[in-house]
């Protein structure tokens, strides 16, 4: 046991992301879950019991427990009760994400103070959305994925000579994050030719305003990328769905949902 949770404590030390600890006896829907909070730049730490995720809980605090009602030994009602009922643990965030149908177990685990209540499987916007609500002052509305896209800066258009390619680092169906070492300064309207793979003519030209930018400072191991956040401002509506549709296809590639 105490060999358990030095390995607990150390993955801990490791991780510098959000940390999920999801609760799910079933084997399988535990790795989906887990492959897409993954994909959403979380840690997860996955447990099979209630009592494990006791454990766990008491060597880290999580950022939101992510929990079945189904559980063995100890329901999931019961971990919940235990977590909202300990002063030491009660302000952690508890969603629910069940097989379950019934509303009335909805309500029930609504009542007993879980932060969230999710029927599986739910859609990687739904299911990030409420992790978002439940554990971010500022909480996004839109999956921002991790990804490596190639962008054009400048006059629209893939074959112009005078447009600057760079790399996008992340994407929303709102804004991106492009990375490069010539960030322009905050409000600067700029046109954008993404090339995406599902589009039909293999990109998209938009219009985005630079929300905040980050430069090289030339120090070793600087935290953050050089580039700019940009606010898509100028985008169609069937062009903003191909990229809603991009991330849905990105974050489900190789999972076979289990249910």
């Amino acid at each position: 046991m105490e060999q358990g949770k030095n390995d607990v404590q150390k993955q801990m030390r490791e991780h510098s992301k959000p940390l999920v600890l999801i609760v799910d006896s079933n084997i399988m829907s535990q790795f989906t879950t887990s492959m897409i909070l993954q994909r959403l730049d979380y840690f997860v730490y996955p447990v099979k019991t209630a009592e494990e995720a006791l454990t766990a809980i008491s060597i880290t605090s999580p950022h939101v427990v992510l929990a079945e009602t189904a559980l063995p030994q100890m329901s999931g009602l019961a971990l919940l009760q235990r977590i909202k009922k300990d002063k030491g643990t009660k302000n952690i965030p508890v969603i629910i994400y069940t097989k379950e149908q019934d509303q009335s177990t909805r309500q029930v685990y609504l009542q007993a103070g879980c932060e969230g209540y999710l029927t599986y499987p739910a859609d990687p916007n739904h299911l990030y959305e409420t992790i978002q609500q439940a554990t971010e002052v500022t909480p996004r509305h839109f999956v921002r994925l991790n990804t490596s896209l190639e962008v054009t800066i400048g006059k629209q258009g893939a074959a112009d000579p005078a447009a600057a390619r760079e790399r996008v680092s992340a994407l929303s169906v709102d804004g991106m994050y492009v990375s490069t070492v010539k960030p322009v300064p905050y409000g600067t309207i700029l046109p954008f030719t993404l090339f995406l793979e599902d589009s039909p003519n293999g990109s998209i030209g938009l219009e985005g305003k630079v929300l905040y930018s980050y430069s090289y400072d030339g120090r070793v191991g600087a935290v953050k990328q050089p580039g700019m956040g940009i606010k898509f401002t100028n985008i169609l509506p069937e062009d903003r769905m191909l990229i809603k549709n991009f991330i849905q296809k990105k974050l489900m590639e190789g999972i076979a949902v289990a249910i």
